[in-house]
């Protein structure tokens, strides 16, 4: 998907989860959101930059993260095993778990081992939300894209398999996006209404927001016909050369 289904989908996820965990603390909900924004667009290592989008420049800075330090090492790490990946911008890369878990590690090395060291419980807590938010929307990603026809590469390059959908997120006359939008929206205000109506008790609402998620993401796999199939191009392919014909 482009950048701004990516934004808006991961954005209202973000919120169905945080209306339930941190709805008594502003703060960590703020942290958790922002950290979702940033998570979900680390996977895209292969975006270009802008010319005259301003917001989509924002995109692209904070890609470079990824992009520039986490590709290349996870590059040369690949390296030295049978899955060579010559290309550091190949977006299957980290549009796969090992380089989801890769981009979360790195992160997790940045933010929160020095707040961690820093010995304040409150800083070792928002690093924590703030790294949670970034895992979350990095997994959101990978949700979103599967569902697109070019989907996602989960064990690139150890396996040559691809899970893809059929959707073509420039294809105006597919509805499906809006569809979904639309679908994640009802369910977000769902709950901030049943929240401030007071009508269901506070503890039924991690598990009803954990299903209304669940529902919203798995609707949005089957209606987008996802299904796995091999993907030809895998670095994690070996081509054994086929002995020569004796004439």
């Amino acid at each position: 998907m482009i950048t701004r289904h990516h934004m808006a989908l991961a954005l209202m996820c973000a919120l169905i989860l945080c209306s339930s965990f941190f709805r008594t603390d502003p703060l960590m909900m703020a942290l958790v959101i922002a950290g979702t924004c940033v998570g979900v667009l680390l996977p895209d290592i292969h975006m270009t930059r802008p010319k005259h989008h301003p917001f989509r420049t924002v995109a692209w800075l904070i890609v470079q993260f990824s992009r520039r330090i986490c590709a290349p090492v996870l590059c040369r790490i690949y390296a030295h095993t049978r899955h060579l990946v010559p290309d550091p911008v190949d977006k299957r890369l980290i549009h796969s778990i090992p380089g989801v878990l890769f981009v979360s590690a790195c992160t997790c090395a940045i933010l929160y081992i020095p707040a961690y060291a820093t010995g304040n419980a409150f800083i070792t807590r928002s690093a924590a939300a703030f790294l949670g938010g970034i895992l979350l929307g990095m997994g959101l990603h990978l949700v979103e894209d599967l569902c697109t026809r070019k989907g996602i590469f989960p064990f690139f390059p150890f396996s040559p398999w691809t899970v893809a959908g059929s959707i073509r997120p420039c294809d105006k006359t597919d509805p499906r996006i809006a569809q979904y939008h639309i679908q994640h929206c009802t369910v977000l205000l769902v709950f901030f209404g049943l929240d401030n109506l007071g009508i269901l008790a506070p503890g039924l609402f991690l598990p009803l927001n954990i299903a209304g998620l669940g529902i919203c993401l798995g609707t949005m796999v089957y209606f987008s016909e996802v299904s796995i199939r091999r993907d030809p191009g895998s670095a994690g392919d070996v081509n054994i050369p086929s002995p020569a014909k004796s004439t």
